[in-house]
C-alpha cells in the first residue's frame, strides 16, 4: 500500500478474532460491515478490540492470493457494542477473565440495553445477577477499567498521528502511564522505545503543540546529535561541534542549546570530558596542518564506560601475575621454529618469527599488516606450537564471513564474537560470558579486529581471563568498524600493547614464501 495512496473507510461490527498477536497487537478479524449480512476479513494491529465492538476503519482493500480479498487496517476507533446481541458477543468474548458466554448471558439477560452502563456508572449492581458474587464483580470492574484504557490511548496516540504499531509499543512500555507521558514528555519515547528515534518523537510532539526551543525538544535534540556522531564512528563530539550540530538539526539558536546540554551533562545523561583535541586540517594535497585546544569532550556515557572498561582491562591482562601460557618461557625457539619448517611447507621469515614468540610470551599482542604479509601464516604456526603443548585457544572474528574464512585456514572452529559469548537477544541481546564467567582458554585469538567497535571490544575484554594471552589481528587500512570507535588504530597508537607490524609481502612458491 502506498503511504499517497488515499485510505478507505469501512464500519461494522466484529464478529470473531480468527487470530492475535498479543506482543505487536498484529489481529486478524471478521467483520459485519454496517448494514450487511455477511462477514469480511480485516487484517492489521487492532489492539484492545473485542467481537461485538462496532468499530469505525481506515484503510484499503486488497487480494491475497490464497485468503482472498481483505481489508487492511491503518487507524481504528472503537465503539460499544448497541444491540443485545452484540453487548452479549462482547463480554462472552473472553474480555473479562471468569466471565465466559454464560455468565455473559446472565448479565445481559438481566440488565438488556442498560448492561454497559450499569458496569461503566455502578457495577456493584452486578451482584444482582445470580451467580455473580462479589469476586466475580470485581474482576468485571478491574477489567472494564483495563480495556477502556487501553481504547483511550490507542484513541490519544493515533489523533496525534501515531501508527497502531507504534501505539502498541508504546502501551507495552508505559501501560497505564503512557498517556500521561506521552503528554508530558512524548520526547521520552526515543529513548525508551526501539523504533521510535527523535523524528517521530518530535512529529508527534509538534502535533501536540510543543514549541521549537522547549527545553525537552533540545534536550533531545542533543541526544540525538550526538547520537549522529557514533553513527559516524565516534566515541565523543567536541562541545563546540555538538553545540552547532544540535542548533542546525532543531533550526533554533545556538545560545539555546547551550544551557540544556549543561543540564544533561548535571544530570548524567551525558558525560563532560576535558581533554586535549587535535584537529587536522588539509590546507592542500601536501599540507596538514595539526592544531590542539583544550575542549570537552561529550560522550553518551556507554562510548565513555566501554572506553575506560577496554583500557583498564587490557592493563590487567598485561599486570596479571598468573600465566597461563608460562610454558612458553622456556622454549628454545630454534628447535621450535624447526619443528614447525619440518611439518609445513613454508618456511617463516624472521619477522614473522619474532611475530610468533610475541604472542606466545606476551600477554597482549597485535598482529597487523596489509594482505599477503603472512598474518594467516603466523596464526595457523600459534596455533600449531599451542596445540603441541597441549594448551586450548579459542578463535573469533567480527562477523560470521571473517570467523568462516579464518576457520578455513586454522582447521579449527573459529566462532563470531557474538557467539563465542553466548549472546542473549531475548535478554536484552545480554552476554552469558562476562567476568563472572570468562571464556576458559590459554589463548584468545581475534581476527579482523579493525571491524570490532569500542562496545564489542569492551564486552569480549570483559569474558577474557586474567591468565589468559590474546592476540589482536587486524589491517587498520581494511574496513573499518560499523559502530563507534578505531580500537585497533588506537591500540596501535597507543604504543603501550607490543605490535608486530608485517610490511613484507610474500607470494607462494613450492614450498616456501618468496619476498616479492
Amino acid at each position: 500500500m502506498s503511504e499517497t495512496t488515499p485510505l478507505q473507510t469501512l464500519e461494522g461490527t466484529l464478529e470473531r478474532l480468527t487470530f492475535q498477536n498479543e506482543e505487536n497487537g498484529y489481529t486478524i478479524a471478521k467483520l459485519i460491515p454496517k448494514g450487511k449480512r455477511y462477514e469480511v476479513t480485516v487484517i492489521g494491529t487492532l489492539t484492545g478490540v473485542n467481537p461485538g465492538e462496532s468499530v469505525r476503519l481506515r484503510g484499503m482493500w486488497s487480494t491475497h492470493p490464497q485468503y482472498g480479498r481483505q481489508f487492511e487496517v491503518r487507524e481504528y476507533i472503537v465503539q460499544l457494542p448497541a444491540t443485545v446481541e452484540g453487548i452479549r458477543k462482547y463480554l462472552g468474548s473472553g474480555l473479562i477473565k471468569g466471565v465466559g458466554p454464560v455468565n455473559a448471558g446472565r448479565i445481559v439477560d438481566y440488565f438488556g440495553l442498560k448492561t454497559l452502563d450499569v458496569i461503566e456508572t455502578d457495577v456493584n449492581r452486578l451482584r444482582e445477577v445470580p451467580g455473580i458474587g462479589d469476586k466475580r464483580t470485581a474482576q468485571i470492574a478491574r477489567a472494564w477499567e483495563e480495556q477502556k484504557h487501553i481504547k483511550e490511548i490507542m484513541i490519544f496516540l493515533q489523533s496525534h498521528g501515531v501508527s497502531t504499531g507504534l501505539a502498541v509499543k508504546i502501551y507495552k512500555q508505559y501501560a497505564d502511564q503512557a498517556l500521561a507521558i506521552v503528554r508530558n514528555d512524548p520526547y521520552r519515547l526515543a529513548k525508551d522505545i526501539y523504533g521510535i528515534g527523535f523524528k517521530t518523537a518530535d512529529k508527534i510532539a509538534q502535533k501536540m503543540g510543543f514549541a521549537v526551543d522547549a527545553p525537552e525538544r533540545i534536550q533531545a535534540g542533543l541526544r540525538y546529535a550526538l547520537g549522529t556522531f557514533s553513527d559516524d564512528g565516534h566515541c565523543f563530539a567536541p562541545r563546540d561541534d555538538l553545540l552547532t550540530t544540535a542548533a542546525d538539526l532543531l533550526e533554533v539558536a545556538r545560545a539555546a542549546c547551550e544551557p540544556q546540554l549543561d543540564t544533561l551533562v548535571q544530570v548524567g545523561e551525558l558525560i563532560a570530558e576535558e581533554r586535549e583535541l587535535r584537529i587536522t586540517n588539509q590546507e592542500s594535497a601536501n599540507q596538514r596542518i595539526s592544531e590542539s585546544s583544550n575542549e570537552s569532550a561529550i560522550y553518551l556515557p556507554p562510548f565513555l564506560y566501554a572506553e575506560r572498561g577496554v583500557a583498564n582491562k587490557l592493563r590487567q591482562l598485561q599486570e596479571s601475575a598468573r600465566d597461563r601460557l608460562a610454558v612458553f618461557r622456556d622454549v628454545e625457539w630454534d628447535k621450535a621454529f624447526d619443528w614447525l619448517t619440518e611439518r609445513n611447507p613454508i618456511h617463516l621469515a624472521e619477522q614473522q618469527q619474532s611475530a610468533v614468540r610475541m604472542a606466545l610470551t606476551e600477554k597482549v599482542s597485535i598482529l597487523t599488516g596489509g594482505p599477503g604479509t603472512g598474518k594467516t601464516t603466523i596464526t595457523r604456526s600459534i596455533i600449531q606450537l599451542l596445540l603441541a603443548k597441549r594448551c586450548s585457544v579459542l578463535l573469533c572474528a567480527p562477523t560470521g564471513r571473517a570467523a568462516k574464512r579464518l576457520s578455513e585456514a586454522t582447521g579449527l572452529e573459529a566462532k563470531t564474537i557474538h557467539r563465542l559469548l553466548e549472546v542473549k537477544p531475548a535478554e536484552g541481546f545480554r552476554f552469558a560470558r562476562d567476568q563472572d564467567n570468562p571464556l576458559d582458554a590459554d589463548m584468545v585469538i581475534v581476527d579482523e579486529t579493525s571491524m570490532v567497535d569500542i562496545l564489542l571490544m569492551n564486552h569480549l575484554l570483559k569474558a577474557v581471563e586474567a591468565g589468559s594471552h590474546l592476540l589482536l589481528v587486524g589491517d587498520v587500512d581494511q574496513l573499518p568498524s560499523v559502530g563507534a570507535g578505531n580500537v585497533l588504530r588506537d591500540l596501535i597508537a597507543s604504543d603501550v600493547i607490543p605490535v608486530t607490524r608485517l610490511d613484507t609481502i610474500f607470494r607462494q612458491a613450492e614450498d616456501s614464501y618468496i619476498i616479492v
